[in-house]
């Protein structure tokens, strides 16, 4: 089984000529007018004029932003040259050149981050971006291949998202749960507080402020979030797991909760966590699916009842089967429990996935002392190994 995996690689442009220079910088200002005015008398290289009409129309930007020279993957090549002093690697950049009065490309020494090198082919890149910042023009190539992924697993790591924790993941055969990406809502809450005291100050040091922090919040949040996804892929691999987590699509529209909820729900990175989950998850070979979110936090996982509730927020309580857990932990638990078949209409094995027996089998006790697997081999519907599993306790 195949999955598509896309990397943006960023590579630094350097060692310009004042000629080179010149063109890059009016090729950017001419787009940016472009975007703006698509009636604008301009000289752009023709497919990059395309891209200017795409954009325009797609993104309906602002007029006080930038955006990024769009560099269509035919018009683009990057070569390597050991023997070259100035450079190992060089980017052929589509430019209007006004001296010839046509389309023109100019050749830009280049740096390419080691780890990316064995990307530069062909067949891998897409269209990319031109950018200008701090000075310094970079290009953010897409990188576009197959990665094969497994078919067998002898588990389930189930991830539900929420607003203290980013992650929460539970193995569905033993419930072994780990808490991730605390420091996303600490950092963003951070900010917020900054804002506030950002808006009470003099115009002139608010400015002053907001100038030094530049996009530092953004920075920061994606690097926690590039450690928790890395977490949770550590995990899976450890005992050959699938994963799963909440597709929490709609979460901004479906739920209004009042001001102070909604601040805290609806602007957590949950779309941002889940591409990353599932790029790096294929990196490492393995399937990463999205379950349906829906009632996995107001139902119970051992009996399935929904006469619960949250006094405190971190806690659920089951009125039915006297269920007293963490809330983040009952949300994964319920999530795996959908992945496998239990409440859900297309289990994994419906997506090419079959998981395996896990070794460790839990026996779930209920309001009248009877006991159920909670993952019982005929209940799931897939294809498992052989042998008889350890069987453990759950009251």
């Amino acid at each position: 089984m195949y999955r598509e995996v896309t990397t943006t690689v960023c590579i630094r442009l350097h060692s310009l000529t004042q000629r080179k220079e010149f063109l890059l910088s009016r090729e950017y200002s001419e787009f940016q007018t472009a975007v703006q005015d698509g009636d604008a008398d301009i000289d752009l290289y023709s497919a990059t004029s395309q891209q200017a009409d795409k954009v325009r129309s797609n993104k309906n930007p602002r007029s006080d932003t930038t955006q990024p020279v769009v560099l269509r993957n035919d018009c683009i090549t990057i070569e390597h040259d050991e023997e070259t002093f100035l450079s190992e690697w060089w980017f052929k950049v589509p430019v209007y050149d006004p001296n010839r009065g046509q389309g023109n490309s100019i050749w830009c020494p280049a740096i390419v981050p080691d780890k990316h090198e064995s990307l530069m082919k062909d067949e891998y890149i897409s269209d990319s971006e031109l950018v200008h910042e701090d000075g310094n023009w970079y290009v953010h190539l897409v990188c576009t291949r197959s990665v094969a992924v497994s078919e067998e697993y002898d588990d389930v790591l189930a991830v539900d998202m929420g607003a203290k924790w980013i992650a929460v993941s539970t193995f569905l055969s033993d419930r072994d749960t780990a808490f991730h990406g605390k420091r996303v809502r600490d950092v963003r809450e951070h900010y917020k507080q900054l804002r506030k005291s950002i808006g009470k100050a003099k115009v002139r040091q608010g400015a002053q402020v907001i100038q030094r922090l530049g996009d530092k919040e953004s920075r920061t949040v994606e690097d926690a979030l590039h450690k928790t996804a890395n977490e949770i892929v550590a995990r899976a691999r450890k005992r050959n797991a699938v994963i799963v987590f909440g597709d929490m699509t709609g979460i901004r529209f479906d739920n209004d909760k009042r001001r102070y909820v909604n601040d805290k729900t609806h602007k957590m990175p949950f779309a941002k966590m889940a591409n990353f989950l599932t790029y790096k998850a294929h990196l490492d070979g393995r399937e990463c699916l999205p379950v349906e979110e829906y009632d996995t936090s107001v139902t119970c996982w051992r009996c399935g009842s929904q006469n619960t509730n949250r006094e405190v927020q971190g806690r659920i309580k089951c009125h039915s089967c006297g269920l007293d857990d963490n809330a983040d932990k009952n949300g994964a638990s319920n999530i795996g429990q959908r992945a496998v078949g239990k409440t859900i209409q297309s289990p994994l094995s419906a997506a090419g996935a079959v998981v395996a027996q896990p070794k460790t089998q839990i026996r779930l006790k209920g309001p009248d002392d009877e006991t159920e697997s909670a993952n019982s081999p005929e209940d799931v519907g897939l294809s498992f190994s052989e042998g008889s599993p350890r069987v453990h306790s759950w009251e």
